[in-house]
């Protein structure tokens, strides 16, 4: 099983991989056929084969021979070693369910976000369903609502993070797709631990926020793969945190 989830996560993080860069750019990703950037060469089947094509192509056009982005292989591989991850780690269950939807929205946001400063409204959409459906199947009606009046509220303190920022700042201070996003943080982890994302995101946020403003010069950057990766982090050691705030808060 461990080796079907590998492959499973190979072939999806090529997906997310098509559908992150093509869909902000306004192309159609499903009907459009995958081609060579250099030469237009439509691709066959068996050149996109995960991993195993950009290996015996030695990372170069099957047609024109030039060099082919080594982010379609390792964007594959990554995706197939987190869903690993998450097999190894969950096993089966909800939790394991879950960890697969955390890691494809993370995947995704970070190649859209990075690249084109956007987080695509589909992917949250698809998780937010797919998380409700998991909530009720196993954990049942009142847990899904819970989680669901946890999400409303860390879209609400987001919201009001957002404007005070903006007001202080005088200018945008975070994206509509970081609030969106949050409300699948509160979702999942529910209110406590979702803040608790936000602050972790906030500390992996600020190297990269302090390095764009001295080297690149630029006071925007995206927010939303460093709320991901906490995300990511919190889930995978849900019990450790809230043990740490039982011990923090019990005082």
């Amino acid at each position: 099983m461990a080796l079907f989830w590998f492959i499973l996560g190979t072939v999806l993080g090529s997906f997310y991989l098509v559908y992150a860069t093509r869909v902000p750019k306004g192309e159609n990703f499903i009907n459009s056929r995958s081609k060579c950037d250099h030469c237009g060469y439509i691709l066959k089947w068996y050149n996109l084969i995960p991993l195993f094509s950009f290996i015996i192509q030695r990372g170069k056009c099957f047609k024109c021979g030039k060099k082919i982005s080594s982010e379609h292989f390792f964007v594959e591989l990554f995706t197939g070693l987190l869903f690993l991850l998450s097999y190894i780690y969950f096993k089966s269950g909800f939790n394991f369910y879950v960890a697969l939807v955390v890691v494809s929205l993370m995947i995704v946001i970070f190649i859209s976000d990075f690249k084109y400063m956007v987080i695509l409204d589909s992917p949250l959409v698809v998780s937010a369903i797919l998380v409700v459906i998991l909530k009720l199947i196993y954990l049942g009606f009142h847990n899904c609502l819970f989680s669901i009046i946890s999400a409303f509220s860390m879209f609400v303190v987001m919201m009001l993070i957002e404007r005070i920022g903006t007001t202080v700042l005088k200018k945008e201070s975070l994206g509509g797709g970081d609030i969106k996003f949050s409300f699948i943080i509160g979702l999942i982890l529910g209110f406590r631990l979702g803040i608790v994302t936000l602050v972790l995101s906030t500390f992996l946020a600020l190297p990269y926020a302090v390095a764009s403003v001295k080297v690149m010069k630029s006071h925007e950057f995206p927010y939303g793969p460093f709320l991901a990766g906490a995300l990511f982090i919190v889930f995978f050691h849900m019990n450790k945190f809230n043990l740490l705030l039982n011990f923090l808060f019990k005082f």
